[in-house]
């Protein structure tokens, strides 16, 4: 620990020694570790130091590469089959090692008061705590956390139907489905404002007809002389003419006829659809086992569109076998939203804010926007920097000038790196795969250094613990390039082994 003090030179208070908690970790149950961990260490102020059982590294690389494996193994496939932590993909079970979404992970819903339910809430406590400790000691926990998931649980903000496209996209469980039925109810709302516009309208167009006759007679001009009707091809329309044409055909049918044609060509996919969450089947809308709201609109845009299921016994609300129908389309769109952004991640929630509160409060949190909160918890998502950047905080070091040609070199194969690379070689030399905010300037040990190593023909090598490359003074630029590209790729593979093996394990002990 450091000594820490304010006031100048000769006039320094001593305020005491920064307190480090030095705890040991297995790598091959790092999870089921660091949650032991955190519940025991998230109320500490001292800093935190990590070591993994049978090695010797220590010091802040080592704590910051035991922050990278959890966020890891949080998103692990078979992991999120055991704890249902994140929405999943479309892959299924059997799809690849980790779970990967467009827009950042997002609580998976539950059933409330459900055993999934309960461990989930568990499980966010724990990230909670995971998060906090993270930015209190000024760790990157390389996680990708959708910034929606930050407004709801840091930041307090409700969640509608206009975060739907945030979250969801067509490879997230359910996703297809959610976004075709908005895409549905959109229609049905505009072919509903082109009928209200147009019965306005043509209501507008009788009285104008109907002034414009009886001054023509003179009858009513003393009661008429203020009024000022617009002829109606001077009216804007509020839907094209092709909509509109349709809606004017259909209004003497009244508005049920001018739903029904709003969506017709939904009609049989619509048919297929039931009244259960896409995601977990369960009942939506106060059915058997339903969470979901009833209420007729959603996200304050509508009106009308309820449930409209059978009166079940006087019961009211559908069951997961009700079929969805233009009747209750609308009200279906509302019961999952309210059950994928309110109702069935509200323990996820309140667990998160919950333990993130064992480390400081929320609320110190709400100066910053969810953006600036993902940020600064997970680092930026790729991996961006600038020739200039790259020389003002990759220096040379032993034996190396800013003129030698190997650091040179090096400089212009970095800047020319594909994002995943340029992953590969922050873990390689900075245990950092993310940026922390401020971008490689912000590195917690400063800038890296390059120092020299011979012979010349050995690979690079990576000291993390004082965040260095040591580079061989190769002949060309070439030469670099054909050794540090494949050694990197090399190391992503040793990277991809170690989380095979760590997951065969996982299932061994899970049998």
């Amino acid at each position: 620990g450091g000594v820490v003090g304010i006031g100048g030179r000769g006039g320094a208070r001593r305020l005491g020694t920064l307190r480090r908690e030095r705890v040991t970790v297995s790598r091959a149950a790092v999870l089921a570790d660091a949650e032991v961990l955190m519940q025991h260490h998230a109320r500490h102020k001292s800093v935190l130091e990590v070591l993994f059982d049978g090695e010797e590294g220590f010091g802040g690389a080592v704590t910051k590469e035991f922050y990278n494996k959890v966020a890891d193994a949080l998103q692990l496939r078979a992991e999120n089959t055991a704890v249902r932590t994140w929405i999943p993909d479309d892959e299924g079970p059997e799809g690849s090692e980790h779970l990967w979404q467009t827009g950042g992970l997002f609580p998976h819903p539950l059933p409330p008061g459900s055993p999934e339910s309960a461990a989930a809430r568990r499980r966010f406590v724990f990230i909670g705590r995971l998060v906090g400790k993270a930015l209190l000691d000024g760790h990157i926990l390389p996680l990708p956390i959708s910034s929606a998931f930050i407004r709801a649980a840091v930041l307090g903000e409700r969640l509608g139907e206009d975060e739907l496209a945030t979250v969801f996209d067509a490879r997230s469980a359910g996703g297809a489905v959610a976004l075709w039925v908005q895409g549905v109810v959109k229609d049905m709302r505009h072919e509903r404002e082109c009928a209200e516009a147009l019965e306005a309208e043509a209501a507008a167009d009788a009285a104008a007809m109907a002034a414009t006759t009886a001054s023509a007679v003179g009858v009513g001009e003393e009661a008429d002389a203020g009024a000022v009707v617009s002829p109606p091809h001077k009216r804007a329309r509020v839907c094209p003419p092709e909509a509109a044409a349709g809606a004017a055909a259909g209004a003497s049918g009244g508005a049920a006829d001018e739903l029904v044609s709003a969506v017709d060509t939904h009609l049989e996919r619509l048919s297929y659809l039931t009244f259960a969450c896409p995601i977990t089947g369960h009942a939506l809308g106060g059915g058997a086992g339903g969470g979901g709201s009833t209420r007729g609109g959603v996200g304050g845009g509508s009106s009308g569109g309820g449930m409209d299921c059978d009166d079940k016994d006087a019961g009211g609300g559908c069951d997961a076998e009700d079929e969805v129908h233009v009747g209750n389309v609308e009200g279906y769109l509302a019961a999952v939203v309210d059950f994928w952004f309110v109702d069935g991640i509200a323990p996820q929630l309140a667990g998160f804010r919950e333990g993130l509160s064992e480390v400081f409060p929320v609320s110190a949190l709400h100066a910053f926007s969810a953006e600036e909160i993902t940020e600064l918890v997970c680092g930026r998502d790729t991996i961006e920097w600038t020739p200039a950047e790259l020389r003002r905080c990759v220096l040379p070091g032993f034996m190396y000038t800013a003129d030698s040609p190997p650091y040179l070199w090096l400089l212009d194969v970095l800047a020319d790196m594909p994002d995943s690379q340029r992953h590969a070689f922050l873990e390689f030399v900075a245990v950092c795969p993310r940026l922390p905010p401020g971008g490689l300037s912000a590195l917690p040990r400063g800038p890296i250094k390059v120092n020299r190593m011979d012979p010349v023909d050995k690979l690079p090598e990576g000291r993390t613990c004082s965040q260095e490359l040591r580079l061989p003074a190769y002949r060309s630029k070439v030469g670099l390039h054909n050794t540090l590209n494949p050694l990197i790729v090399l190391f992503l593979l040793l990277l991809l082994v170690i989380l095979l093996l760590l997951l065969l394990l996982l299932l061994l002990l899970l049998l």
